[in-house]
């Protein structure tokens, strides 16, 4: 099918006619260097990341003076509303089913109860910036080799229990059981804590987390850090039994694909939190009812699966709605690096530049996204850089002189889409009809999720020559990145789509243990600059997750994954 055919008999309301049922959560962890399902996590090993400045003590003062997502540019519903109350009930909707209740799985469908239930030593807002949570303050010693948190008094979990230091040993120790690290969770986060060689409690309130090389990104690992308890090792995804955290809300009861239910921890750490007496988190079959939902009032929020249906929600004037590109996910299309001429960089950099992603952001995206030739496009990330972010402008011309230098006329390229990201089949169709003006022919087949994975999850792509897809954690560290996102990597050991740089390599590894900010900011933006460079993955626009309210509903929080909080809701 060629794009005139599609604009032909396609407007946007029709566009959601065949729009197919994903959450913004699930778009994350659909794909990723590697085939894990998990939120962003992408294959390989986990190892954390954060960006730390020179070691110095933090406390909870310091932190709350620090500009969080409130003070940031994008805006919380409710900030000027003086009528917010506590108590009430809140109805949140997301479309799926949830599956595991093990914050330590990091599986988005799951993530809007993992920040009710659970809570973290301190956790990062959309703008990176560090808030104290289970934690009061915490301090890097001079040689960056032992991390010390003070946690605050008289926590306690959800069942009365006494929470202490040693509720942390116990954690790291479940990443040290055998029998235990049999469970995928479990292992994901021994990977995850990997640069952690022991947990230790000096006292009740004092915890030090000790290490053989520096972690400049040890904040990161913690925000992924949620505390739990395995009380029953035959019950780790938390489903047979209700969970026990210590966070803003106790889960009640859970009906599957239905709802979780909730109440107010009484004993909260925070004696003026949360606000909500209830809160509901409605699992619905079909992201087509969302909408209908929120306008007749059974959830008061709910999280848009669709970029097209954000303009029609404006324009009714009822509600709220928040782009957040925090999260860090976005698209971009893999390359079969083991097929000619795709092993050669400038057919790589031809195809990118004969991506017109401003077309594609608005017709396949709605405006929604933003176009990009470099994964960093972040600005608060260290490896951030203006001039890589939108590197290779839409150049046909320039495009067909890299062929051309490269030996390459009438390619033919095939590709495959899928009905569960209806915006690949709309860019891809616009690429299609772009690239027959440069002699290259570009077949787009649309198959079934199943099979798209299969395609994505192949060394050589089956054979095929480009595969879009997702991939995320740009907001964090750049290590986490680079430890997690693994089809970015220059080691074919790590990289099972064989791309070799070993440049790459050793910047990789020199960043994960340089304490130096300033050197890793070199680091890491020598890093950028190899990826526009190399283009083994062709950068697309970004996936922002997209939020309506109720105008009645206040003080709602993000955190760097791009989840939603409510301890500090309220409802006018």
């Amino acid at each position: 099918m060629q794009l005139s055919d599609l604009e032909a008999r396609l407007n946007r309301r029709a566009f959601l006619g065949f729009t197919v049922l994903a959450t913004g959560g699930l778009l994350i962890t659909a794909c990723g260097g590697d085939d894990d399902d998990d939120d962003d996590d992408d294959g390989g090993d986990s190892s954390g990341g954060g960006d730390t400045e020179e070691p110095t003590a933090t406390t909870a003062d310091d932190a709350a003076e620090t500009p969080s997502a409130e003070d940031d540019d994008e805006p919380t519903p409710g900030d000027d509303d003086g009528g917010a109350m506590a108590g009430g009930a809140l109805t949140y909707a997301e479309a799926g089913a949830f599956n595991d209740f093990n914050p330590w799985t990091v599986s988005a469908v799951n993530m809007s109860v993992y920040n009710q239930s659970f809570s973290k030593l301190l956790w990062k807002d959309s703008s990176g910036a560090e808030n104290p949570d289970l934690a009061e303050s915490w301090e890097m010693s001079d040689d960056a080799l032992t991390f010390t948190v003070t946690l605050r008094e008289g926590i306690t979990w959800q069942d009365g229990a006494a929470f202490t230091a040693e509720d942390f040993v116990t954690m790291y120790g479940y990443t040290r059981d055998e029998a235990l690290l049999e469970n995928a969770t479990i292992a994901k986060h021994a990977n995850l804590t990997a640069p952690i060689t022991d947990v230790v409690a000096t006292d009740d309130l004092t915890i030090e987390f000790h290490f053989d090389e520096p972690v400049p990104y040890i904040t990161d690992i913690l925000d992924y850090w949620f505390a739990i308890r395995v009380d029953d090792p035959n019950d780790i995804g938390f489903l047979e039994n209700l969970p026990v955290g210590t966070g803003p809300f106790t889960m009640t009861e859970w009906t599957p694909n239905q709802q979780a239910e909730f109440e107010q921890f009484a004993e909260y750490y925070d004696p003026e939190l949360p606000h909500l007496d209830e809160l509901t988190i409605a699992r619905l079959e079909s992201a087509e009812t969302l909408i209908p939902n929120l306008e007749a009032g059974t959830a008061q929020i709910i999280q848009i699966t669709s970029p097209g249906d954000v303009e029609p929600l404006e324009n009714t004037g009822n509600y709220e709605i928040i782009l957040n590109e925090a999260s860090g996910s976005f698209f971009n299309m893999l390359v079969n690096l083991t097929k000619s001429p795709f092993d050669q960089r400038e057919v790589r950099q031809a195809l990118s530049y004969s991506l017109n992603r401003e077309q594609m952001v608005e017709a396949a995206f709605f405006g929604i996204s933003n176009p990009i030739t470099s994964p960093f496009y972040l600005d608060a990330s260290i490896a951030y850089r203006a001039d890589l972010a939108n590197a290779h402008a839409f150049d046909l011309d320039r495009a067909a002189e890299l062929l051309e230098a490269a030996g390459v006329s009438d390619l033919e390229m095939e590709t495959h889409v899928t009905p569960r990201w209806p915006q690949m089949k709309l860019f891809m169709l616009i690429w299609q009809q772009d690239l027959e003006q440069i002699g290259i022919s570009l077949t787009v087949n649309e198959v079934e999720t199943a099979q798209f994975y299969e395609i994505g999850g192949a060394p050589d792509l089956l054979g095929f020559d480009v595969h879009p897809w997702l991939n995320a954690r740009v907001g964090r560290d750049p290590a986490i990145f680079w430890s997690t996102q693994t089809n970015y990597r220059g080691d074919p050991e790590v990289n099972k789509f064989g791309f070799v740089n070993q440049e790459l390599e050793d910047l990789v590894a020199e960043g994960a243990v340089e304490a130096d900010q300033e050197r890793r900011a070199e680091i890491y933006q020598r890093l950028n600059e190899i990826i526009v460079e190399e283009q083994h993955v062709i950068q697309v626009a970004t996936d922002p997750r997209i939020w309506a309210f109720e105008p009645n509903v206040s003080g709602v929080a993000f955190d760097l994954n791009g989840y939603i909080r409510f301890g500090d809701t309220a409802v006018s």
